[in-house]
């Protein structure tokens, strides 16, 4: 298997970032009926759509994912694939399993990224469609968010301060198909953390901002 130029880069950052070796593992998502707004919970070796799916059916006009620069959405399209691009681990996608049955998606990757703070960006107002970068639960509160010049908490940073951002965002129950909401103290929202496996809507009230992420020691 031939690696992404962007895999052999994050290899060697590891390697002289002083980590001892990147560990490699399956990672396995079962997709259930309909729809799912799933993210990866690693870094694949082979980020081509089809190797991480394993098969160009199960995604040809059935994966999406959101362009947060155009603000509209792309879909898989296998007469033009690279037009879509390749999986990565911060994005977020929607997929519509229309099989009728689970479909399970497994690929191999890194896991590094657990212990490795996770930069995403928020480059334009409106919605982001990010990825939980990690293979555990994150307590949102504990986002930071930059404008490349100031770092601040996701509190300092929402409504609740200078508002580049709002401490509010969208996630999707694959099972009972329906979303649910995200937040912090005192946004009264359904839940307070990120989970493996799952994408969300953030919206950025402001243009050129990033959420930081950092990893559990």
């Amino acid at each position: 298997m031939k690696l992404s130029l962007k895999l052999v880069v994050l290899l060697l950052v590891l390697t002289f970032a002083g980590v001892a070796s990147a560990s490699v593992t399956t990672h396995t998502y079962i997709a259930p009926p309909d729809w799912s707004l799933m993210c990866l919970k690693g870094i694949p070796l082979d980020p081509d759509p089809i190797s991480v799916f394993g098969s160009e059916g199960v995604i040809d006009g059935r994966l999406y994912k959101w362009n947060a620069v155009g603000q509209g959405t792309d879909v898989y399209n296998a007469f033009d694939p690279e037009a879509f691009g390749n999986m990565l681990l911060t994005d977020g996608y929607w997929l519509n399993n229309t099989s009728g049955s689970d479909e399970t998606v497994s690929f191999s990757g890194l896991n590094d990224n657990d212990t490795m703070d996770v930069w995403i960006s928020l480059p334009e107002k409106g919605w982001t469609l990010i990825g939980h970068p990690f293979n555990y639960s994150f307590l949102w509160e504990n986002a930071k968010v930059t404008d490349g010049n100031t770092t601040k908490t996701l509190r300092d940073a929402s409504q609740w301060g200078v508002n580049w951002i709002s401490s509010v965002g969208y996630g999707w129950d694959e099972i009972g198909q329906g979303t649910f909401d995200i937040g912090i103290e005192g946004d009264y929202s359904m839940e307070d953390s990120l989970r493996p496996w799952h994408g969300y809507w953030i919206e950025s009230k402001v243009d050129k901002t990033a959420l930081i992420l950092e990893s559990i020691p």
